[in-house]
């Protein structure tokens, strides 16, 4: 009998250390109890949270005494702290409780030695228990891990669904923008050509009944222009013209443009540089929109005093401040001014007007100028608006196709604009590359500006000489590639061909000429063409 019970614990404790299954190792120690003691039947019940029973397998896989058997677990299950024996008419119930199940085993004999078995079934209870606790450990975490890869495909279905639809939302506020400015144009030309009143045909009442409606439709035409630059800032589609720009002329013209508006509130309007002639590349269009908004926002909420425009710079930066004596605004407030039809506070909308767009227009404006928007305000003192402008333009986040330059003036150099941050160039991939390096000569810019934004994302750095004299006075760099445009150069090419080749100088020109020579770039391809036969010709 001793051999026995070893070789049950020995059994028992093999499929508690070399089974994660839950059903699989209990099924064997049920086989064990059942086979080993000459019970007739066996069966083990989980308990859940609830404390209530469930059969979770048995000896033989039907039984007609399972409902008897739940009727009795049911009535001893909240005092089942112990091992329990119930006597019936045709047989023995032993009960073994454990911390998440019981065992229930059945005998027909009444020639049956308890004790013996439950000393031998202690033995085994601890290890028992800690195996249960994790094999359901285990399953729980199996069925948390499915409903989180289904949620997690939900999400992903979430938000595949919600970029399409802010696709089409961009899409329809574009769309119907466009299509509010047309009547609303009209709406306003014909408002104001009535307010004048010139053939005296409209009483006083009808007049300033013009006036209102011209000044609604105007609000109106704001709000519109704010939807749609929105839309386009989100959509990518909004473009960049760059331009030299002198900016103490830009501000001059722009003060001059809202004087009346200030002149009409009883505020005074100044203009202070403290930089002279300072002349950069950057979009004016763009940077007297974030101004016209910056002053507008201050002529509104300031009711007395003074409003100045100053002129700064810094090593890297231009520095265009609009300084206020307003209503201010509350230091808890700043960080959420910048946010889309978000105001300093609810009462500020109704006391003031505005949708809130027009700090979070600027501010991405001026992110895709390079440059950034700050804000500093005390309540009741005024606020102060910065637009930081970098000296050297950098165009971030915006693809190339959308970047034009309108300036063939000589002093405009290529190196002086830095493209950054574009979603399809690998700094990772880039920096394990050896930097490649070109000069270009004699090309125009409006030519060979999208093609330095091309190459510039292939890790290519490129040098730039005006003319031809230029690069034989001060060549000492060796280069991988001279570029040469030979438009009013028609008889300095040969010569700086032989150049090139006694120096050994991989040269390419680029010629409206049909040469068939490989050194020859057709300057009719398109912008891929032209930057793939470059990229051939540095392998």
């Amino acid at each position: 009998m001793f051999m026995e019970h070893l070789a049950l614990t020995y059994k028992c404790h093999s499929s508690i250390g070399n089974s994660l299954d839950l059903k699989i190792m209990l099924k064997e120690v049920l086989i064990t109890f059942v086979e080993d003691t000459n019970a007739s039947n066996g069966f083990f019940y989980l308990k859940d949270e609830q404390e209530k029973s469930y059969l979770y397998l048995s000896y033989t896989e039907n039984s007609e005494f399972t409902n008897e058997l739940s009727i009795i677990l049911e009535s001893n299950i909240k005092e089942l702290s112990f091992t329990k024996i119930i006597d019936l008419e045709d047989k023995k119930i032993l009960l073994i409780p454990l911390n998440n199940g019981i065992f229930v085993i059945s005998y027909e004999s009444d020639d049956i030695n308890f004790e013996f078995i439950l000393s031998m079934f202690q033995d085994l209870i601890v290890k028992l228990n800690i195996s249960i606790d994790a094999c359901l450990n285990v399953q729980r975490m199996k069925n948390k891990n499915n409903i989180l890869k289904h949620l997690t495909n939900e999400l992903k279905e979430q938000q595949k669904q919600l970029i399409e639809s802010d696709k089409y939302k961009t899409n329809f506020l574009a769309n119907m923008s466009h299509e509010l400015k047309t009547p609303l144009n009209s709406i306003i030309v014909i408002s104001s050509i009535m307010g004048k009143n010139k053939n005296q045909k409209l009483d006083e009442e009808q007049v300033k009944n013009m006036k209102i409606i011209n000044s609604c439709g105007n609000d109106l035409l704001f709000l519109i222009n704010d939807i749609l630059d929105i839309s386009k800032i989100e959509a990518g589609e909004i473009s960049i013209n760059l331009t030299k720009i002198d900016i103490n002329k830009l501000i001059e013209e722009l003060v001059s443009e809202m004087s009346p508006l200030t002149t009409q509130k009883g505020l005074v309007l100044e203009f202070k540089s403290l930089i002279d002639n300072i002349v950069f590349l950057s979009d004016s269009h763009r940077i007297k929109q974030i101004l016209k908004n910056l002053l507008s926002n201050a002529i509104k909420f300031t009711s007395k005093g003074t409003i100045s425009i100053i002129l700064e710079e810094n090593d890297d930066d231009i520095i265009i401040k609009v300084v206020d004596e307003g209503i201010g605004i509350a230091v808890d407030k700043l960080n959420h001014i910048f946010e889309r039809f978000k105001q300093a506070d609810g009462s500020t909308t109704r006391k003031y007007g505005g949708t809130g767009l027009g700090l979070a227009i600027s501010k991405e404006l001026a992110i895709l100028l390079g440059g950034d928007v700050k804000a500093f305000s005390a309540l009741d003192k005024g606020s102060t608006f910065e637009l930081v402008l970098p000296k050297k333009t950098n165009i971030k986040n915006i693809s190339d196709d959308k970047v034009t330059i309108s300036t063939k003036d000589e002093n405009t150099v290529i190196e002086d604009i830095v493209f950054f941050d574009m979603d399809d160039f690998n700094t990772e991939e880039t920096e394990l590359l050896k930097e490649k390096e070109i000069l270009v000569i004699n090309s125009d810019y409006e030519f060979f500006f999208p093609l330095a934004i091309s190459l510039k994302k292939e890790n290519i750095k490129i040098d730039y000489c005006k003319v031809l004299d230029e690069f034989y006075g001060t060549q000492t760099k060796q280069y991988d590639l001279i570029l040469l445009d030979d438009t009013n150069l028609d008889d300095e090419v040969d010569e700086f061909i032989k150049y090139c080749q006694k120096k050994e100088f991989k040269i390419n020109i680029f010629s409206f000429k049909a040469i068939e020579n490989k050194i020859y770039i057709n300057k009719i391809l398109d912008k891929q063409e032209l930057v793939n036969n470059i990229l051939n010709s540095l392998e």
